[in-house]
Formats: structure tokens, C-alpha cells, sequence
């Protein structure tokens, strides 16, 4: 018999991207022939559901194979007591592998029955012979921890994915034979009982299954349960589910991309509901360029990914795609899970592909206090997505710089005037073409005014007063930091005239349009407190020469 599900809440669709890659277990969606994909539903026979709760295993161990490492880190520290010098630090890793085992309860317990221990003051062969037992515990029993791992990491996620009967505390053994006993096999062979009285509240198409529910057990954050009944008619919080729509809510896991930022697992779904395909290409794709980074989510990530995205499509047809893309991001370091969803609107993703080149200068700046380490893209693209973009965040930034630069200080920065000039290009002109809707003024009179800048720089250093020019950007930004416009102005006119130059006439037909103002006054600061070396302070004085 054939089963139809179609797309759905993105939760559903993440379950449903999880669920096609179980089923295909590493084949090629283009060329297997398992699931038929329609244009916003997949099709599948019960029957091939067999062999599901092998699949769901495995993808759930090569989420957390601590079975494995621990055998691989084993043999390798074996071969090291062979060929080395029973020296401290191979003493020490000894220990290590010690604590792994000590926190693998399942395997402590193990070994303590049978009297499996590495004494105090070990020696080399005192060590080889405890390593040697814990690999052949590991080895004779590896499905049952196997078993064990996928619980431990089914359970770590359990704010995501509820407590169904194989991963009750109760259930030590037999994982696998449980989950195939009370879903896969009831599935195939058409057992379960049918509710009369109610139909899938997700597919409809289906009757539900006789009492199962979509509880708090199986998605704590979309479920249920007598806790919050007063918030439901006639205090029933019934959500009765088919088996089909249950069995897409387990496969959640697998269709969500992890990070992990220090201790902080996250987990991420790109949700958009153009085509069935559409939505597994787009997370596979997400997977893979995620997999590739070495440090898991540099905060260049998410906009490689769209960058790749754009490789594919026709610029613009990409406008379109990016505008129906939703990201969802969980994070699972609260009891409660918290969920972050934005997407981008038709007008930004146009706004992220004619500026990308400028987006790609921003990232992998860091600003370091202490122990404390502030990555100023994430800052600014979270402002941005959220609407909350202004100066005052460049001004945050300048500052940082600014104290950076003091000799003894605790901020560290790779941050440089020029970069601080892009964050200012890219602020100004979301402001004038997003936020405000006004006319945008030609960009070159933004670095025109970062070389007057760095013309009057170049005064302060000709006159030997070059303690003159922090001072002078520190006063400055905090006049444009509250828009005060005539200290600003006063301090401008004041340092021209003691060196007997030519007020830029930039700053005074600017001087109505705050918003104008302001990205001219960041760029005369930026020039004030750049460098000649500057790639593009070169290029842009082509530019300007050849107006």
C-alpha cells in the first residue's frame, strides 16, 4: 500500500527531509527508486519500510559513534605503549582514556562486574592491560552499546525528541528490537488499532492511531499534555496522530544540521516550501557546507551557504529562492528549547546579492576582551534580519578599535579603518534603501570624505602632532554617536582653520540629511585613522582622480 505525505509545518518538513535520509541510507535521491518525490509530497510502499529501525540506528550512531571512537583511541594508545617510552604524558593519556570509560556508565558498569580496573600508580603493563580488556568489552558487546550511544544521543536531544517507549529509562536492552516491534512491524504488517472517533490532525488523510498522541513525548516544544490543558476546549488536549505522521516526527534528527560553539550544540533547518526537492537539495546542500568548515559555524557560514546556494540558480531567480527561505535554529543549552526562526525578505535578499562582495570583506573579524571574544558579523547580520540596524552599532565598533589601539589594552581586534568603512557602506546604505526608502548618494563621495580624512592625517604627521588624531576621532564619534551635528561641525571647522585648510563643502550640503551625515562623518574617521597601505584606499584614489 502507498503513503502520501505532504509538506507541512517546518518541523513536519524537517521530519520529512530526516525520514528520506534513513530511508535512502546514503543513495542518491535522483537515482533510487525507494521514494517517489512529487512536487510537494513523497510517496513510499509500507512494505519498503523494512528494515527501518536498522536505518534509524545507524543514522543515529553516526551522529554519536562513542562506541568506535573509543575502540579506535584504544588501539592507538596500545600501538603507543608498543613503541614508546612509558613516559608522563603517555601516563597521562592513560588516564584519559580512563575518564572516557568512567563516563561511559554503561561500560564502567561492565568492567567493575567484572573487576576490570586500572590501578593508582599503574605501570605500562598495568595499562596495557586495562585498555586491552576495555576493547574486548567494547567488541563482545559493541551492538548493545551501539544500542546505548543512540539513547545517550536521542536523550541529549530529548528537548527535541520526546521519550517514546525505546527510550524510557526502563529500557536498558533491546533497543532496536523494541522500536521495530512497536513501530516498524505494526506499520508494515497494518496492526495498530485505528481510532474511530478522530483522523490525523496533520495529514487528514489518515485515522488516527488508538491513543497516540502528538504529545510532549514526541516534540516537547509542538505538543501537549495534561499540564496545559487549560489552554484547550473543554480542557482536551488530545492531538491524535496517524502512524505514518509519528513515524515522520521521530525521523526529526535526522533532517536537522548540527553545530557545536564551545559546549553549545545547536541545531539548524533551512525550511521553504517551493518543491519537495527543492527543500531536500537546499538542506543537503546546507549539511554538506557546514561539514566542510573546520571550526563547525564560523560566523562566515550561514553566507557561504547562501553564496554556494547562488551558484545554482540564475541571479535572478535566486532573489525569488532566498526570499521563501527560513532558518530555524534551536538551541538546547535551556530546559525549555528555544527557537529562533528568521527568513529574508524579497528586498534584503536582493540587497545581500548586489552587496555580497562587501558582505564577504566583514567576516572573520573578531574582537577579543579578556577571555571574551565578539564577532562583530553575527552583530551586524542579526541587527540587520531583525531591523534594528543603525550607526549605533558601527560607533560600538569604532570604539572597540579606537581603545584597541591604547598601548596595555585588553581588547584585541583585527578590525582595521577599512573594514570599519565597509561596515559603514553596508549600514548606510540599508538605512537610505531599506529601512528609510530615501536616495542613496553615489557611494564615491563616502571615500572621497575617507581621504579628506586622510589628508588631514597626513597634516597631523607633517606638524608632528600625531597624539592629535585619536583624540580627535574619539570626540568626533561621540558627537556623531548622539547626532549632535554642530560639535561635530565645530570640531571639523576648528582643526581646518589651525592648519589653514578648506572645510570639505562635502559636510555641508549633507548637513540637513542625518542619515547622510552620518556615513560622510564615519568615512572622514575611517580616513582620519586608516593607512595608505590600505588595498583599497589605492583603488579608490583612481577613482577619485579620475572624476
Amino acid at each position: 500500500m502507498v503513503e502520501r505525505v505532504y509538506l507541512g509545518d517546518w518541523a513536519y518538513n524537517a521530519g520529512i527531509i530526516g525520514f528520506i535520509e534513513i530511508m535512502l541510507d546514503g543513495e542518491d535521491i535522483a537515482s533510487q527508486n525507494i521514494i517517489t518525490v512529487g512536487p510537494n509530497y513523497i510517496e513510499f510502499n509500507r512494505n519498503s519500510l523494512q528494515g527501518f529501525s536498522d536505518k534509524f540506528f545507524k543514522k543515529a550512531y553516526q551522529r554519536y559513534p562513542r562506541t568506535d571512537e573509543l575502540i579506535d583511541l584504544g588501539n592507538k594508545l596500545l600501538q603507543k605503549l608498543k613503541d614508546n617510552e612509558f613516559d608522563k604524558n603517555l601516563k597521562q593519556e592513560v588516564s584519559n582514556f580512563k575518564k572516557r570509560v568512567d563516563g561511559f556508565s554503561k561500560l564502567k558498569q561492565l568492567a567493575d562486574t567484572q573487576n576490570i580496573a586500572l590501578p593508582r600508580n599503574f605501570s605500562k603493563d598495568d595499562a596495557e592491560q586495562y585498555v586491552t580488556q576495555i576493547i574486548g568489552l567494547l567488541n563482545e558487546n559493541k551492538q548493545e552499546f551501539i544500542e546505548n550511544d543512540v539513547k545517550t544521543y536521542l536523550a541529549t536531544i530529548s528537548s527535541i525528541y520526546g521519550q517514546k517507549s525505546f527510550l524510557q529509562r526502563s529500557v536498558t536492552t533491546g533497543l532496536k528490537n523494541r522500536f521495530y516491534n512497536d513501530f516498524e512491524a505494526p506499520i508494515i504488517q497494518r496492526t495498530n488499532k485505528q481510532d474511530k472517533h478522530h483522523t490525523c490532525i496533520f495529514c487528514g488523510l489518515r485515522p488516527a492511531k488508538k491513543d497516540a498522541l502528538l504529545d510532549t513525548g514526541l516534540v516537547s516544544f509542538l505538543g501537549a499534555n495534561k499540564d496545559n490543558k487549560n489552554f484547550f476546549w473543554n480542557f482536551k488536549p488530545q492531538l491524535p496522530i496517524c502512524e505514518i505522521c509519528e513515524l515522520i516526527y521521530f525521523c526529526i534528527f535526522a533532517g536537522l544540521t548540527e553545530f557545536r560553539i564551545g559546549q553549545t550544540k545547536k541545531f539548524y533547518f533551512v525550511d521553504r516550501n517551493t518543491s519537495m526537492l527543492e527543500l531536500y537539495q537546499t538542506n543537503k546542500l546546507f549539511m554538506e557546507m557546514m561539514s566542510r568548515e573546520e571550526n563547525i559555524l564560523k560566523e562566515k557560514g550561514i553566507l557561504n551557504f547562501l553564496n554556494d546556494y547562488l551558484l545554482l540558480k540564475l541571479r535572478e531567480e535566486s532573489k525569488f529562492s532566498l526570499a521563501n527561505i527560513l532558518f530555524i535554529e534551536i538551541d538546547l543549552t535551556t530546559v525549555a528549547p528555544k527557537l529562533y526562526g528568521f527568513n529574508i525578505s524579497k528586498q534584503k535578499a536582493e540587497f545581500i546579492t548586489s552587496n555580497y562582495d562587501v558582505f564577504e570583506k566583514i567576516t572573520g573579524n573578531y574582537i577579543r576582551i579578556n577571555d571574551n571574544t565578539i564577532y562583530p558579523f553575527g552583530g551586524f547580520m542579526q541587527r540587520f534580519l531583525n531591523n534594528t540596524l543603525s550607526f549605533q552599532f558601527l560607533s560600538f565598533l569604532e570604539g572597540q578599535y579606537l581603545s584597541s589601539q591604547k598601548p596595555n589594552s585588553k581588547i584585541n581586534t583585527n578590525l582595521s579603518p577599512y573594514r570599519l568603512q565597509m561596515y559603514n557602506i553596508l549600514t548606510y546604505k540599508y538605512l537610505k534603501s531599506i529601512k528609510r526608502g530615501g536616495e542613496l548618494m553615489d557611494e564615491k563621495w563616502l571615500w572621497k570624505m575617507y581621504f579628506f580624512g586622510q589628508e588631514l592625517k597626513k597634516k597631523f604627521l607633517a606638524s608632528k602632532a600625531e597624539n592629535k588624531i585619536t583624540s580627535l576621532a574619539y570626540r568626533l564619534i561621540s558627537a556623531l554617536r548622539i547626532g549632535d551635528v554642530n560639535t561635530f561641525m565645530n570640531l571639523i571647522i576648528r582643526t581646518y582653520m589651525s592648519y589653514n585648510m578648506e572645510v570639505p563643502a562635502l559636510f555641508v550640503s549633507c548637513i540637513n540629511d542625518r542619515d547622510n551625515f552620518c556615513a560622510l562623518g564615519y568615512s572622514f574617521v575611517n580616513g582620519l585613522l586608516g593607512s595608505e597601505k590600505d588595498e583599497k584606499v589605492e583603488n579608490s584614489e583612481e577613482v577619485v582622480d579620475n572624476e
